[in-house]
């Protein structure tokens, strides 16, 4: 009996050595790993939640979770969850039964979610202190992944609510007056009427439109009328303005902002009804010139600033009236231009330098509006 394997029997053995091992590493591959826990479909927590003190109650704003904790979609219609209050040096305390919110697991939107906490009386009166928030949301069997970050605000009287707010119209917009009180105020306008885009078809999300909502920032004082003009308002625009007050609070190393129920809404539409201001600085001077002598009178005054003006300035009028020697109107007062006059200055060569005059001077608007009259007296001239 041979001890060792001859050459040929050699390479067989090492060929099916190595069949041997090619299969063993191939069912190794192939062979299942440890199993994976079961999902426990906790939501993932709220990572944005913001608190707003508005009045007595607080308005609380997040994202709610469209995913558990490892990041598979949740299942379901609604999703429960639950808002704790706190207040400093105390446990955090579940301010209302728990509510339901839908879940959405598109990827083109996100589930934005307002939840409002009515203050108790307790809450609303006395010194003001830090109020802390969080809300947590709950899978079906009752397990949460933990509460949200914080979101602070303040307990205590909310600032007044903006009295006797009212609007009126003007030539260089619209005027918002109210009661005045210490403390920031506010001012949203929402356009009643946006105008819609002609072609919507053609009309991309990018295309540039005018917001339908704006803030307008103004002062308030403690005088005894308290009011800011909108000059950014358009004619012929219905709006809707409210206004609200607003103070800062230093907590706790916090910038608390607390605001006040906004004030009863004004409608108003500014219309192209209001005149131009008067033009100023009109003076007249008679003189005689050439040969033989013609006599002449020349009329300059200050041109209308057109500065913010809703409708725009279309010319000048100049009206002409003899005098007595009383200076009283012996005639009917004449205009002397039959269309507005363009430029601060009239050249009269149809007066009578035996005459005592009064010109007058107004401005005129593109929509005929006339402005209050300037006027001059200019007594007879000597004789050439």
């Amino acid at each position: 009996m041979d001890l060792y394997p001859r050459s040929g029997q050699n390479s067989a053995s090492i060929s099916r050595y190595l069949a041997l091992s090619a299969a063993l590493i191939l069912t190794g591959c192939a062979s299942p790993g440890p199993p994976h826990a079961p999902s426990l479909k906790l939501p993932q927590p709220v990572r944005d939640l913001t608190a707003t003190r508005i009045g007595n109650t607080v308005e609380l704003h997040f994202t709610a979770p469209s995913n558990s904790t490892d990041k598979l979609p949740l299942r379901g219609p609604t999703l429960s969850g639950q808002i704790c209050r706190q207040l400093p040096h105390q446990p955090c305390l579940p301010v209302s039964p728990r509510t339901s919110v839908p879940i959405s697991n598109s990827n083109d939107t996100h589930n934005l979610v307002t939840w409002t906490d009515t203050l108790p009386s307790t809450l609303t009166e006395g010194p003001p202190q830090l109020l802390t928030y969080r809300v947590e949301f709950f899978n079906p069997a009752n397990h949460s992944a933990g509460p949200s970050n914080q979101a602070s605000t303040a307990s205590g009287p909310a600032p007044a609510p903006v009295e006797n707010f009212r609007a009126e119209g003007s030539r260089l917009g619209i005027i918002l007056q109210w009661t005045p009180s210490p403390g920031e105020v506010v001012l949203r306008r929402d356009d009643l009427a946006p105008i819609k885009p002609k072609n919507p078809a053609t009309t991309t999300s990018k295309a540039k439109t005018a917001p339908t909502t704006v803030w307008l920032q103004t002062n308030d004082s403690n005088g005894s009328e308290a009011h800011t003009l909108d000059t950014t308002s358009l004619p012929d625009t219905p709006y809707q303005y409210v206004a609200q007050r607003r103070t800062t609070l230093q907590l706790a190393n916090h910038s608390i902002e607390l605001r006040s129920d906004l004030s009863t809404p004004v409608n108003f539409t500014l219309l192209k009804i209001y005149p131009p201001p008067s033009p100023i600085g009109l003076t007249a001077a008679g003189y005689f010139t050439g040969t033989p002598p013609a006599f002449a009178i020349d009329l300059i005054w200050q041109p209308v600033n057109e500065a913010g003006l809703i409708t725009p300035l279309a010319g000048y009028r100049v009206y002409r009236e003899t005098l007595d020697a009383a200076t009283q109107s012996a005639t009917s007062r004449v205009q002397l231009n039959t269309s507005p006059i363009l430029q601060p200055a009239l050249h009269d060569a149809t007066a009578n330098p035996s005459a005592a005059y009064r010109y007058t001077v107004t401005a005129i608007d593109a929509k005929g509006n006339q402005s209050p009259a300037t006027a001059v007296v200019l007594q007879p001239s000597a004789t050439p």
